[in-house]
């Protein structure tokens, strides 16, 4: 074994022992109840929720995804994931999060769909739009998987091969989320957040010091690859078209969006909103610029196998040691946001499907087994979908991205409209989807698009569409939408939250 393998292990070890020391310590404050084991019986501070909302959105496709397309497109790839998302996201994140944090304290609600239920007291619409969410989940959970056997295969050379990275990987993620549920992978998730901002700062100046410097390492890629920093591989259409989308859909992933509503207070959730952009754009600055100056380094790469770059090119020019180091940044990033994917989706099946079609009452030891059990059960399939490596992880983000965008309008709807009909938000629901999906598979002319992403004009057609249903359609006088207005109006949230699995917020 040489000795960057040995090092790789090594560290590797250490990092992930102290991520189930972590996990299994939580479970000392473990109630036992759903609403402990899925929320952390909102507790969390500033700085813990900041940790855990962050390292959900940063995952394999910013330390693997970023830097593989960075190596094809160059220094394009940073604005084009931040043009809108480093301002717009953080004010929705706020608009959204912090009426849905109060329903939260009111109803004990824990995902979207109980929201968008109970706001109009229909469950079909709430099915239809968790139906929508797992539908972009399940693809999004392969990448970390895919990016941990990535990373591994890449740092060692192969020694370790991608099936173990991803079983590595898929193994440790579930052992301390299994144990710890929420709170287990919040105070991991605080460790993660520490280790990938400290290391993507380390890794920019170490990739950009075996060219020679900033400068010179920029210099180079002017000289040999000049399309790697120009905007010739995106028209302004695509590029204007993505910033949009990924503005818009962040806000709606399930893992953010249920642990924005996991904070103590609105305290909490306002500095984590205030601190998020800041970090991000550190992140995707930093990775998209090491990605592209790994192209002087490993010019021959094709398609998906730019998702190695990063760990091939620490692996190759630096000391065994940081080189280990900075590879654990890298699975702190990706398996971070793969705990909260596996988490959100476990709670969204539990909640929205298992317990929502129950008509007798269930034990919350039983609804945290379920949970377990659901967990256990996406990894082994997120691990066997990663194996086919069908196509790169920018690639499967570029899909999900645009669904969950296009169902900001319903979720904004259901929190800030209240003239907005239940019509409206399931006739948005299917006619952006409908969109989306003809133009991304060739159902609808792609001329419909008329250059842009198909997301672009789905999202217009939701948002038209919600809009001309709603005024069509009977002014909603149902309990959910008093309820839900009179409690914004007071904006007095009760202290106290039902642990209850079977109450109003599952009716």
């Amino acid at each position: 074994m040489s000795a960057q393998v040995a090092w790789v292990i090594g560290v590797l070890i250490v990092y992930l022992a102290a991520i189930l020391f972590i996990g299994l310590w939580s479970t000392r404050y473990a109630k036992f109840t759903l609403e402990d084991y899925a929320m952390g019986s909102r507790s969390f501070g500033f700085w813990v929720l900041f940790s855990t909302v962050f390292a959900a959105n940063i995952s394999a496709v910013t330390l693997i995804g970023i830097p593989g397309a960075a190596y094809h497109n160059g220094w394009i790839m940073w604005p084009y994931f931040v043009t809108s998302w480093a301002w717009f996201t953080p004010w929705l994140f706020w608009l959204l999060s912090n009426r849905s944090w109060i329903l939260g304290q009111r109803f004990g609600y824990m995902t979207q769909a109980e929201i968008v239920k109970n706001r109009w007291d229909s469950p079909a619409l709430g099915f239809l739009f968790s139906i929508c969410l797992l539908f972009y989940s399940v693809p999004y959970l392969m990448t970390g998987i895919q990016g941990g056997g990535n990373a591994l295969a890449g740092l060692t050379g192969n020694v370790i091969p991608y099936w173990a990275g991803c079983l590595i990987v898929a193994v440790i993620v579930c052992a301390y989320l299994v144990a710890g549920g929420m709170r287990g992978a919040a105070w991991v998730n605080t460790l993660q957040a520490a280790i990938f901002m400290v290391g993507v700062i380390i890794i920019f100046f170490s990739v950009a010091n075996v060219f020679g410097g900033l400068t010179p390492a920029t210099q180079q890629v002017a000289d040999k690859y000049p399309w790697l920093l120009d905007r010739s591989k995106f028209s302004w259409k695509i590029f204007y078209s993505y910033g949009f989308i990924v503005a818009l859909s962040v806000p709606v992933f399930p893992q953010v969006f249920m642990r924005m509503i996991t904070g103590r207070s609105p305290k909490a959730l306002k500095g984590t909103v205030m601190i998020y952009p800041l970090a991000g754009l550190i992140v995707f600055f930093t990775m998209a610029y090491s990605g592209m100056w790994g192209h002087l380094a490993f010019p021959e790469l094709k398609g998906a196998e730019s998702d190695k770059i990063l760990p091939m090119v620490l692996a190759a020019y630096l000391h065994p040691a940081l080189m280990a180091v900075l590879g654990s940044a890298i699975f702190a990033a990706l398996m971070s946001t793969l705990d909260s994917q596996l988490w959100a989706v476990a709670v969204i099946l539990v909640k929205d499907f298992f317990l929502g079609q129950k008509t007798t009452a269930i034990s919350e030891v039983q609804a945290v087994r379920w949970s377990r059990i659901i967990t256990v059960s996406l990894a082994v399939l997120a691990f066997i979908l990663a194996q086919f490596q069908i196509v790169g992880i920018i690639n499967i983000v570029n899909f999900a991205f645009a669904g969950f965008a296009v169902l900001i309008w319903p979720m904004a709807a259901a929190l800030l409209w209240r003239r907005c009909t239940k019509q409206a938000a399931a006739a948005s629901i299917i006619a952006s989807q409908f969109v989306l999906l003809g133009l991304q598979y060739g159902i609808l002319p792609k001329a419909w698009a008329f250059g842009f992403l198909p997301g672009l004009p789905a999202i217009i057609v939701g948002l038209v569409v919600l809009v001309i249903v709603t005024y069509l359609t009977p002014v909603p006088v149902n309990k959910g939408t008093q309820e839900f207005f009179e409690t914004f109006a007071t904006a007095m949230p009760k202290k106290s939250i039902s642990t209850s699995v079977t109450g109003r917020q599952m009716a």
